[in-house]
């Protein structure tokens, strides 16, 4: 998949009534959702006779799901001529749907024009079951495309720019495959000597979810008045918190465990074991939430356990050693987040010598 993730344009084929085919270029993106290579295509604004939905590709989809793409590179030396056909099942995917934002990220990581266009309000086209063929220089045959390829740089921007902070969720469940697979990526974080100084809870259980939400509650709203809030504010922000924990389908607790890094004599020394454990955890959490957007779910970090660690710990029964840190919501987003702008390149970078 690598030739078809580098190339710019696509030629999508779909057959329209009367069994009469229908081609046009289209801008595209590969991602990975639910294990398997997925094609994407925007419905977008450049400039169209009809409504979206009332697109050939769009109608021809509906009735006929069966679609091929040809992605190709012409050359004047014809033995370095290729191309790829991409055979597969398409379907409109409407803005709800999970896979949906990984699309729209995706596509607007590799074409900058569609940071300018309003793609995530419409539907997209999503191309799946992929089968693939290709032909260079005159040597063609069947080329199964490979559900964990590698990314690509561009795949690499989509994910990390596509992660969101997500406090609504859907009432859908989670495989328990994806929260275990995230769990190992986070495994693989940097460490203080590699010692892996952090463990997760997870707690799925909906009245588990609810009673953690309810033991905190008590520290969420002292910590509300200490802010200065008025009692209104405290009331809607302590509900908000409480409903990220009683509907996300899955929360996971990650913790520090210190038990395993070394001890030194001195107190400065151990100061630092301990904060390169604290940074070696937050490693692992970003490991945990790409590992989680890129399967096509989304989550959020909250940070209120570190305002009351043992009471967290102790309403989750875990052992002393732990040290609860965050909790991770995870599920399928209810609704977009609001996102906040990021500093430009020029801001982050305060020397280079």
């Amino acid at each position: 998949m690598t030739f078809v993730q580098g190339r710019r344009v696509g030629r999508l084929a779909t057959v329209g009534e009367g069994g009469i085919p229908s081609v046009v270029p289209i801008c595209y993106a590969v991602i990975h959702y639910d294990g398997e290579p997925v094609v994407v295509s925007a419905l977008d604004e450049k400039p169209k006779h009809v409504p979206l939905r009332d697109l050939a590709r769009v109608r021809n989809i509906l009735r006929r799901p069966k679609v091929s793409m040809v992605v190709d590179d012409y050359h004047e030396d014809w033995r370095a001529l290729t191309f790829t056909r991409l055979s597969g099942k398409a379907e409109i995917i409407e803005p709800d749907h999970g896979l949906h934002a990984v699309g729209i990220t995706a596509l607007r990581a590799k074409y900058p024009q569609y940071e300018r266009m309003a793609i995530n309000a419409a539907p997209l086209i999503a191309i799946r079951q992929l089968r693939a063929t290709s032909w260079h220089g005159g040597k063609t045959g069947p080329s199964p495309v490979e559900p964990f390829a590698q990314p690509g740089a561009t795949e690499l921007a989509a994910l990390v720019r596509g992660r969101r902070s997500v406090r609504s969720f859907q009432s859908r469940s989670v495989p328990r495959n994806i929260i275990e697979q995230a769990i190992a990526a986070a495994g693989w974080a940097p460490s203080p000597h590699g010692r892996q100084p952090w463990r997760f809870a997870v707690i799925e259980a909906p009245e588990r979810r609810a009673s953690l939400a309810a033991a905190m509650a008590e520290s969420w709203q002292t910590q509300l008045e200490l802010d200065g809030q008025t009692p209104e504010i405290v009331r809607v922000r302590l509900d908000k918190s409480r409903q990220r924990l009683r509907d996300a389908p899955i929360l996971i607790v990650p913790c520090l465990y210190l038990a395993e890094l070394d001890h030194y004599p001195d107190p400065a020394r151990q100061e630092a074991e301990r904060i390169m454990a604290i940074q070696s955890l937050g490693a692992a959490i970003q490991n945990l939430l790409l590992s989680i957007h890129a399967a096509g779910l989304d989550a959020g970090w909250m940070c209120a356990p570190l305002f009351c660690p043992e009471l967290v710990r102790d309403e989750l029964g875990l052992e002393a050693a732990l040290i609860p840190h965050a909790l991770i919501p995870v599920g399928y987003a209810a609704k977009d987040p609001a996102r906040r702008g990021r500093l430009p390149l020029a801001s982050l970078i305060v020397n280079w010598e």
